[in-house]
């Protein structure tokens, strides 16, 4: 039994000598290349924050006769003042603030401003949908367009503007639609309007 166990003391000392991790005399580095997930972060560039400026947008409020009437309104944002910014402005509404003043926007969720060309005072104004106006044949509609068109034709700095066209994105193309008017005669199929064409919802000294 005894010879037994010396035996295999032996057989373990052999094996260990064996598999034995040779020992440096002194710290050595040791590099792998690791998985990314376990790379360290980048570092990464601060950007600088995009510039304040103030810009003009209509929304509305009722006046003393509890008519809705058009309200110029400054807003500060961060932005390049492209026009597509701009009235994308008029698209979202009142802020908090705003609202505390009684400005109202007929608008809801659900239209986005995709692109605008302007070509001599022509300006047309791409929409991903009509989604956001009121979906009838109403005030609160024709109050909607007012906006939109007026900021644009009134209110961008810089611009001149005239005659305001609304495309709506439809099947992957982009199609003149009719906007409803409040003054003057109907515009023909897909033609362009003036915030003149609604008139009724400015003070009655705007145009004078």
């Amino acid at each position: 039994m005894k010879n037994i166990f010396i035996t295999s003391l032996l057989l373990i000392a052999t094996l260990a000598t064996a598999c034995s991790i040779p020992l440096d005399e002194s710290p050595r580095e040791l590099s792998s290349n690791l998985p990314d997930a376990l790379l360290p972060p980048a570092s990464t560039t601060t950007q600088p924050p995009a510039p304040k400026e103030t810009v003009k947008i209509f929304l509305a409020k009722a006046n003393n006769n509890g008519e809705m009437k058009l309200e110029p309104v400054n807003r500060e944002i961060s932005g390049d003042g492209s026009i597509n910014v701009i009235l994308d402005q008029v698209l979202a509404g009142p802020t908090l603030a705003e609202q505390e003043t009684q400005l109202v926007s007929p608008f809801a969720e659900g239209s986005e401003v995709i692109g605008a060309i302007l070509e001599d005072a022509l300006l047309e104004i791409h929409l991903d949908s009509l989604d956001g106006f009121p979906q009838d044949d109403s005030k609160s509609n024709r109050l909607a367009f007012a906006m939109l068109v007026c900021t644009a034709s009134e209110l961008i700095s810089g611009a001149e503007i005239s005659f305001v066209r609304i495309m709506v994105r439809q099947n992957d193309s982009l199609e003149a639609i009719n906007a409803p008017v409040t003054d003057g005669d109907p515009p023909e199929e897909g033609a362009a309007v003036l915030c003149s064409n609604y008139a009724s919802f400015m003070e009655e000294d705007y145009f004078s």
